[in-house]
């Protein structure tokens, strides 16, 4: 992994708060980076599925199953940089054709849109019309609560509260006690 890709790791596992597409795909052992024309990729799909598939039925700053569903399958391959955990290595362009894993992710956002407390959302998507969405992939969130919601899901996320810790800068005990930080 290169050192700017180290250092955008570890900048997100200290931050307080995650965006979803990199928080729902680090629950599942996927460093995802979005290139800076991540955001108007995704204002493409909002403008154009937000007057076909999103209903006036579902509550302010959530999203329809088929919203998402439609959102999971959007091309955004050449605007994200996405990296396996466990080895470092980059997962080709097509590594959505992996069912299990498109499938996991799915069913995680779509519980999270479903159940999830809305307050949880620091900072919600609002697209060119004004209108908001606390899940949207741009969104941010509260990271621990979406580790405590992961955790209450049955994911495993032992691995990333390590890995978590492990990156976070605490001062040695010996430079507290010198009040030397």
């Amino acid at each position: 992994m290169s050192d700017e890709s180290h250092n955008a790791y570890t900048g997100l596992l200290i931050r307080e708060r995650w965006k979803l597409i990199e928080a729902i795909w680090l629950l599942h052992g996927i460093f995802m980076q979005t290139k800076n024309e991540f955001g108007i990729v995704m204002e493409r799909f909002f403008d154009r599925a937000s007057t076909k598939i999103c209903g006036d039925s579902t509550e302010v700053g959530r999203l329809t199953e088929e919203y998402i569903r439609q959102m999971l399958q959007w091309n955004v391959s050449e605007v994200t940089v996405s990296t396996r955990i466990s080895n470092w290595e980059e997962l080709s362009n097509n590594w959505r054709e992996s069912v299990e894993i498109r499938q996991s992710i799915e069913n995680f956002w779509q519980l999270l849109n479903s159940t999830a407390d809305i307050k949880k959302c620091e900072v919600c998507y609002i697209d060119e019309r004004g209108k908001w969405y606390a899940f949207a992939p741009e969104s941010m969130w509260d990271r621990e609560y979406l580790l405590e919601f992961a955790e209450g899901q049955g994911i495993d996320i032992e691995w990333l509260t390590s890995e978590i810790k492990n990156h976070q800068k605490v001062p040695k005990r010996k430079a507290l006690a010198m009040g030397s930080l």
